[in-house]
Formats: structure tokens, sequence, C-alpha cells
């Protein structure tokens, strides 16, 4: 009876590739093909395609950025010699799955390395790893478990390149053969990969995408790959700081991921990172998360919303609060928002970048499309004409390029301008509420902007009385 369970425990272990985490260990059966040597062979290809779809179901999931820049305060952290700058001696993967969990989330995308060439893993390539530092563990693999235990997947975010200065720091510096075996390390220790989000901000450590993503397929054929710059590979659209959009289907990915930080725009501190425990209070809202959620769903998307454990590496209380009320309202879909009386109505601006960015696309209910101001230009105006008075009490700015710097929400009584609001930035998004009044004209004057002011949606809502 015992031969008949080691014959079977040796054929799962073959089926699920030398998986370290899986119930059935390849390395308990002799004959098992060690995972270290999995890279070495050519791998039987996978259906890509199926693959992207079962990405898609994942829907949404939990971006992790902890490292260097946690305890720099900046989001790029070049200069630093002593992995004891990472200066972490507790950490709680355990948190980040099940808040991921409570949230609805399908995935956590965790990163691995970051231009700092600083490792969450206890890799063997060189001692600028966690596993060196105070902390002394290796995260991945906590990551790992923790994503096991909750029944959520790992997708894993690399630094393809590192910063020049970091040559000091690795004999022979940063070469395509580190690389290489940075990525059988990760693709071949630590279970399933949904995907590799890939940083080409420091350049692609000398092993071209072609040649990275072949190797990751070798590696680990069902992982999906993406870049987000640089030359175009791999299978999957990454949208850093991007929206929800379709996929084209010319454009040969077959799935598509944005991701943009939860923390909102601030001074001081980082963003995609922990920031200060003064901003500890900042968070966008939950609103604003599920409205994306919806979208990316609606496109077949998925959507990567980025936290920052902070310095004892647990999501700050705001965090996960926001996160548990998006999945309260994916659970239970809230009522659609209303209709804005703005919606498709006559616009007119200041000035137009051309056509294609004319005052109507601000008013179209889509935010893929966006009125552009006049080239060159640092202010300037959008007005819409509401066809009759109306009683109005808020307006929505929709502003992803975060320009204004300095505006006015009027609407015109008689012959002048009366103010409703002021502000200084928009952010990403705005929402104002006043006094009700009735109005037939309104506008949104930006006084101030850092760049040409361009606007994806300005939206004008009744009272509700």
């Amino acid at each position: 009876m015992r031969v008949k369970r080691i014959a079977l425990s040796c054929t799962v272990a073959l089926l699920l590739g030398g998986i370290p985490n899986a119930r059935v260990q390849a390395s308990s059966c002799p004959s098992a093909t060690p995972a270290a040597e999995r890279c070495d062979a050519k791998a039987a290809p996978l259906d890509l395609a199926r693959r992207a779809d079962e990405l898609k179901n994942l829907k949404w999931g939990m971006f992790v950025c902890w490292s260097f820049s946690t305890f720099s305060g900046r989001e790029w952290t070049p200069g630093v010699k002593d992995v004891s700058f990472f200066k972490a001696t507790t950490v709680d993967t355990d948190q980040w799955a099940r808040t991921a969990k409570e949230a609805g989330m399908g995935y956590i995308l965790f990163l691995t390395k970051h231009h700092d060439g600083f490792c969450l893993w206890d890799t063997k390539t060189t001692d600028r790893k966690v596993t060196h530092a105070p902390l002394g563990r290796d995260v991945l693999a906590d990551v790992r478990k923790s994503c096991d235990k909750y029944g959520i997947k790992l997708a894993l975010y690399f630094s393809e390149g590192e910063f020049k200065d970091n040559k000091d720091y690795h004999p022979g510096g940063y070469t395509p053969e580190m690389k290489k075996a940075q990525l059988k390390e990760l693709l071949t220790q630590y279970g399933p990969i949904e995907y590799i989000w890939f940083d080409h901000a420091q350049t692609d450590g000398g092993l071209s995408h072609e040649e990275t993503t072949a190797w990751c397929h070798q590696c680990q054929p069902g992982t999906l790959i993406g870049y987000n710059s640089g030359k175009k590979s791999g299978e999957v659209r990454i949208g850093e700081r991007g929206r929800p959009r379709p996929i084209d289907p010319k454009s040969g990915y077959l799935a598509a991921e944005f991701t943009y930080p939860i923390l909102p725009d601030h001074k001081g501190g980082a963003q995609w990172f922990y920031s200060l425990p003064e901003h500890d209070h900042l968070c966008l809202s939950a609103t604003a998360l599920y409205r994306d959620y919806a979208a990316a769903v609606k496109h077949g998307n998925i959507f990567s919303v980025d936290v920052g454990p902070d310095y004892n590496g647990k999501l700050r209380e705001i965090d996960v609060k926001t996160l548990r009320e998006v999945g309260a309202m994916i659970k239970n879909p809230p009522p659609a928002p209303p209709m804005p009386v703005s919606q498709d109505k006559p616009a007119t601006a200041s000035s137009v970048w051309d056509k294609n960015y004319d005052a109507s696309r601000a008013f179209d209910g889509d935010e893929l499309t966006r009125w552009g101001a006049g080239k060159g230009t640092r202010s300037g105006w959008l007005e819409v004409d509401l066809g009759s008075e109306t009683s109005i009490a808020s307006v929505r700015i929709v502003e992803h390029f975060r320009r204004i710097q300095d505006f006015a929400i009027e609407y015109q009584q008689g012959d002048a301008w009366k103010a409703l609001a002021h502000g200084t930035t928009a952010g990403d998004e705005k929402v104002i509420a006043f006094a009700p009044v009735s109005a037939r004209r309104v506008r949104l004057n930006i006084f101030k902007a850092s760049d040409t002011p361009t606007i994806e949606e300005f939206q004008i809502f009744a009272s509700k009385n």
C-alpha cells in the first residue's frame, strides 16, 4: 500500500512541475526533475489565450510595494550600500492576503526587486537581499504561504535593470546572466506565478524583452509577461498609472492590467510606497476604487491597486478599511450613480488642442476621451449649456493628468459669472458639493495649470429636491 502511495505522490509531483508549496513536492520523489533544472529544458507550450482568460477572471488585486523606498520617503532610493537601511523587523503577510480576500481580490502583485537591486527573496545571486537585513526573512516565501492560506493567486513585479551605482554592490555588475538567474529562482521556487510586471525604467538589464519573455516561458510556461515601457513583448498590456480601457484586437495583447496608488497626491514622501505618518489619513475613496473595478470588469482588464505596507510590514488601517468597503460593494453593488444633467449638452471652451480634443469630449460620459486646451496654454475654461435653468448642487471633475493648480466652478447670472467653489488641485477625481443654485450655463475656469489643461469629464448634477 505504501508503494502505491509513493507512486501516486510522484505522479502528482511531476504534474505539479516541482512547485515547492504544492501539497506534494516533486523533491519528495527521487525520479522527479529538480525545480532548479526546469529552465534548462525546452518547455512545452501552453494555450496562452486560455491563460489570459484565467487572468482576466481574477478581476483585481493588491500591488504591494515594500522596499528601501519605504524608509527613504522617496519613490527611488539610489546609493544605499548597507541593506540594514531596510529597517523592518516584523512583517504580516497574512494581513495583506486576508485584506485582499476581504476586498474580493483575486491576487497579490508583489514587488520582488526595485531599481535599487534589493531583493525581497532569499536569492543566491547577491548579498543585497532581505535575509541579510534586520528582518532576516524570505518575504516572498511568506507571501506565497499567505496567498495559499487565503486562496488567492500570486503575481510578481520585477525591475529588469538597476541604478548604475549598483555595479559597486554586485561583483561584475548587474548582468544578463544575473537577471536570468534571478528570474529562474522566482519562477521555479515559489509556485505558480500568474504574471510578471516588468519595470523598464532602468533599461532591460542587458537581456532584451524578447529574450526575457522566452526565458520566463521556458522557466514557467503558464506565466504571462508584461512590460511598462520599452520594446513591445509579452501578452499583458501594462498600464502604469493607467485607466480601464478596451483591449485593441490588433495590439497583439491577450490581457490588460492597469495600476495606480491608493494614496492620493500629497506633498512630501512617496506615493507607490508607504509615505510618511502624517499622510496616514489620506486614501482614495472606496467609491472611486469600485468605479474603476467595475470598469475593469466591463473591459476585461485587471486592476492592481497599489498599497505600501508601513515600517512594521503592515497595511495602513485606512487602506484596510477602504478595501473592505470595496469588497462589500462588490458583493452588494450600489445603485448606479445619477446621470449628469450636463451629459451630451452643447459645450464650448476657451481653446482646443485640435478637433479630437474639443469641448464636447468632457461631457460625453467617456473617461477615455478628453478636452484639451490649445497648445502652449496654462489656463482656460470649459463651459456647458444645460439648455434651461436647472437646479444644480454638485460637480465632478475627472483630471487624470493632474495639471490644475488653481480653479473655480462658476455659473452665469445675467451677464456676470458667479463663483460656486474654488480649489487648487483636482487630482485624479474631485467631487464638489455646494448649496443648490439655478443655472443654465456652468463652467470650469482654470486660472493656472502646470501644463496644457486637459479634462476627461466635467459633470454637473441636479439637486435632489
